[in-house]
């Protein structure tokens, strides 16, 4: 009793450098280097026997994961780095995470834990689907450690060549949509592990959504482009009455915006949503989640002038 916490609390007290054979981070690595890109970590999750093992398999082209019809093979992390068109991965085959009430082995519960570790230290998170059995519950609670913790997603359709005869795949992807809406930034492909259809594809959206991640804009662009919001369809579903002075970048990974205003108050749900539809109209972003945070703008106080007595 008590492991998966102990595992939790020894993982925050292990400085990151330790995870590494050497002195310096791989990002400090890659970064020495003149021509050299940095390096995108790729997770890939979904429910036990989706196919995670024989996607990185095929996206690698090794056989490092075992692959097995039986559910719950993977136990711990596999990865493996590789360098496509001047562009390097590190992808992370992680266990298949379980309801809570179906995991009932020690094992079972610390590789869940694991899997969440990597993917919270991961950049984007290939979210992979079942074809052939449909959107689950399962996968929208998956899908919601990814985007609560800030990691890009792409969603992956695997087993495509099973289906493909039968489904409609604009049908298919409306039904995605209606059942990950909290995912609607995140790019929809239909592969095919097995077989190795569209990882090209794959590979292709990959440098899309990590160059986006990354993506900075200038403060003076923010401002042109608040000039051009109207933000009275956004107030009026709830009265929700702030002035905006400005607003900013603050960091990217994922892209983070702040809000000067009048008023301390958390802008409520359908606010900060008509903004961020409005940023992504204007900006992109595509593939990663877009935080807004509010920060009130204190008024300069002047300091008191000093008499000199006698």
């Amino acid at each position: 009793m008590g492991v998966a916490e102990l595992l939790e609390a020894v993982l925050q007290a292990v400085p990151e450098v330790a995870a590494n054979s050497g002195s310096v981070p791989v990002e400090s690595r890659a970064d020495e280097g003149s021509n050299q890109s940095p390096e995108t970590k790729v997770a890939i999750i979904g429910h036990p026997n989706v196919g995670k093992s024989t996607l990185l398999n095929a996206l690698t082209g090794t056989s490092r994961a075992i692959v097995s019809p039986v559910a719950g093979t993977t136990r711990d992390a596999v990865d493996e780095v590789v360098e496509r068109n001047g562009f390097r991965y590190r992808f992370i085959d992680t266990a298949g995470i379980r309801r809570k009430g179906k995991t009932r082995l020690m094992a079972e519960k610390l590789s869940v834990v694991m899997a969440r570790k990597h993917l919270e230290n991961a950049d984007v998170a290939l979210l992979v689907l079942d074809a052939v059995e449909g959107v689950t519950a399962l996968d929208a609670t998956i899908g919601g450690y990814a985007h609560e913790s800030g990691r890009s997603v792409i969603i992956l359709v695997n087993k495509w060549d099973l289906v493909q005869e039968t489904a409609d795949r604009n049908v298919y992807e409306r039904q995605i949509r209606r059942h990950l809406k909290f995912l609607d930034y995140a790019p929809v492909l239909f592969v095919s592990a097995c077989e190795g259809g569209n990882l090209d594809n794959l590979f292709k959206t990959l440098n899309l959504v990590s160059a986006e991640r990354r993506k900075r804009i200038s403060t003076a662009q923010m401002n042109r482009f608040l000039e051009t919001v109207d933000f009275e369809r956004a107030s009026a579903p709830h009265q929700q009455k702030i002035r905006i002075y400005y607003m900013t970048q603050a960091q990217s990974s994922p892209p983070t915006f702040i809000l000067f205003t009048d008023k301390d108050v958390k802008l409520h749900f359908s606010y900060a949503r008509f903004l961020e539809n409005q940023i992504r109209k204007a900006f992109g972003f595509v593939g990663t989640p877009i935080w807004i945070k509010n920060r009130p703008r204190r008024k300069v106080e002047l300091p008191t002038r000093k008499t000199r007595r006698g």
